[in-house]
């Protein structure tokens, strides 16, 4: 109320993105993220706003077929919007082309950044060596697609796997607790998410 303007940020992904095995911050990583955004002073909480819009077990076309309606059903006068993805665990698990879907990335974020700024995440790490092969592969494809059309891509993979990540999945995907929070102090520490939270008054 009074507010000229409210920041807002839409993250879209699946169980990951959701946090479903953080049972110490509800929302996982990205929960996490927008604390510790506010607590180095990149915006306050409120006004500030972040929607975790993960949902389980879902893939990139199911997200792609979504977001614009959750994005649209959450906006009101005054908004200033950021749209982040993480997508592509769930496809990989069962058994997609990294390349072809590098492709559907590209649509994707194409589309989201006429609507407002877009970063996309790459997915992490996960048990299966056969899945996070295939997951390493899809993110430096996946950071290409989105550089081709200058939309900024955030690939933890390498980090997260010599900070010895896969330890601290709860069920060889999920992160728990330790897990997200090291996501969340990646991400931040990342040029580009400095970007994307930074808010100019």
């Amino acid at each position: 109320m009074g507010r000229e303007h409210t920041d807002t940020w839409f993250f879209f992904g699946d169980s990951i993105t959701l946090g479903v095995n953080d049972t110490e911050q509800p929302g996982g990583f990205v929960s996490r993220l927008a604390l510790l955004g506010a607590a180095s002073g990149a915006y306050s909480l409120p006004p500030a706003t972040f929607y975790n819009l993960g949902a389980r077990r879902q893939t990139l076309s199911q997200i792609e077929a979504r977001f614009e309606q959750e994005y649209t059903a959450r906006l009101m006068p005054g908004i200033r919007s950021r749209l982040a993805f993480c997508t592509g665990t769930v496809d990989l698990a069962g058994g997609a082309d990294p390349v072809r879907l590098s492709r559907d990335v590209l649509r994707l974020v194409a589309r989201a950044r006429e609507i407002a700024p877009t970063l996309f995440i790459c997915p992490f790490p996960v048990k299966n060596e056969t899945v996070s092969a295939a997951i390493a592969t899809y993110g430096l494809l996946a950071e290409q697609a989105c550089s081709s059309v200058n939309v900024p891509c955030i690939n933890l993979y390498q980090q997260l796997q010599k900070d010895g990540f896969v330890s601290l999945l709860t069920d060889a995907v999920h992160p728990g607790p330790a897990g997200n929070a090291l996501i969340a102090r990646l991400l931040l520490d990342h040029p580009a998410i400095k970007t994307f939270l930074t808010v100019d008054d």
